[in-house]
Order: C-alpha cells, then structure tokens, then sequence
C-alpha cells in the first residue's frame, strides 16, 4: 500500500474526500507519524463535499456544497490528478454527473458482515475496462478501472 500511496502523492493535484472519509482521514493524518506519505497528505490541497460543514482545520482543505461544479473546475485546468478517496454517495454523485474517468478499488480479502455498499442502485448501468490490477503481498487487489 505504500507504493501505491506514493503514487497517488506524486500524481495528485487535489485530494476528495465525502464528510464521513475526511473526518477519518483527518483524524489519521494529522496525527500519523512522519514519513513521505503524511507529508502528502497533509501538504496536499483537498476538497470536502459536505452539506454540514463549512471549514476544516486540516491543512490546505476547502469545503464546499457544491461537490460538481468543484470537480468540473478542477479537471478543466491543467494539471494533475483529482483522487478520490472513499465516500460512496460522492462518487455515486460524480459518477452520475459523468465526472470520473478512472476508479481505483482496493479489494481487501475480509467480510466485513456489514457496511455501505460502494456502488448504489439506479443511474445507469455502465461497463468499466481493466486498465490494470496489482496484488499486494496482503492478499488485497488493487483494481483500476476506466469510466
């Protein structure tokens, strides 16, 4: 996971995150040991979609109701990567505003018994093409899939 981390902090223009994950995250990276990838994450600019909050004490992050029209801005400039991170009703938001190229899904070799569904019901049925897969020495899989 770590080779994978770097790369999304080498590639990364911008960090997403729904409320929920960045509550989570924030709490993890704020207080993390250092190392190159805490760095990343808490130098990194990062965007909350929320509609309860609005500011975050986490460094470089803005807050905004308006998850879409944030993300249409971002990949309009040039620049890197916007990453996603969790948050399965944002990306079920994005994905019906045909706002994701690419997803990245980690598969990790554990049932859980209960939890959120990443994909929901409704919008419409889409076909995704493996652009690569890679498992880790943990048994998990990361899957990258283009929209």
């Amino acid at each position: 996971m770590e080779a994978v981390s770097h790369d999304f902090g080498l590639r990364a223009q911008c960090l997403v995150f729904g409320r929920v994950t960045h509550d989570g995250m924030k709490a993890h990276w704020m207080t993390a040991a250092d190392g190159e990838i805490t760095r990343f994450m808490n130098a990194l600019p990062k965007l909350v979609a929320s509609r309860t909050i609005t500011c975050s004490d986490w460094n470089s992050m803005r807050v905004t109701a308006d998850i879409v029209g944030e993300i249409v801005k971002l990949r309009a400039a040039p620049g890197k990567d916007v990453f996603i991170f969790g948050s399965a009703e944002l990306v079920d938001s994005l994905l019906k505003a045909n706002q994701i190229d690419e997803m990245i899904l980690g598969v990790v070799p554990a049932r859980l018994g209960a939890g959120t569904p990443f994909f929901k019901e409704g919008g419409e049925r889409r076909k995704m093409e493996l652009l690569e897969n890679r498992a880790l020495k943990n048994g998990t899989m990361i899957l990258r899939y283009g929209v």
